[in-house]
């Protein structure tokens, strides 16, 4: 899924927003590849799901909850976090309300170790679009929120 090249940036800042105490605004950073959006929304027809349009939100306070404050992860760490999951070969599964793209691709974290960034799309509040909800860095050995 690519991002839209100011994508980064409008997260950092929803990021840092909700750092300072601040409500920010729900912000389109990229889109699903036409054949991921077939793929999602092949298999949300198939469960008695709407198709999503193929832009994707962000907010942030669930992702900056459990990855900053839980999981004591910098804002740039989870920045490169998102930009590995949104490779554009990165493959989507999709699991009722949510879908899961993931980068099979091995990314070396802060701390040495060989991850898998998962990024985790809630699909049902912010419809017709998938809203990127968290990130997921498998294999980092942190504990779940």
């Amino acid at each position: 899924m690519p991002l839209f090249a100011d994508g980064l940036k409008r997260i950092r800042r929803n990021l840092v927003q909700i750092q300072s105490g601040e409500k920010p605004r729900l912000e389109k950073i990229g889109f699903f590849t036409p054949d991921q959006l077939i793929h999602i929304n092949e298999a949300r027809i198939a469960n008695g799901f709407q198709p999503l349009l193929p832009e994707v939100v962000f907010h942030g306070a669930h992702l900056y909850r459990s990855r900053c404050i839980k999981n004591g992860y910098s804002i740039d760490q989870v920045l490169d976090q998102i930009e590995s999951a949104f490779s554009i070969t990165s493959v989507v599964n999709f699991s009722p309300p949510s879908s899961v793209m993931r980068n099979l691709n091995k990314r070396k974290d802060y701390n040495g170790k060989l991850v898998n960034d998962e990024a985790v799309f809630e699909c049902t509040a912010r419809y017709p679009y998938a809203e990127l909800y968290s990130v997921i860095p498998k294999g980092d050995g942190r504990p779940k929120p």
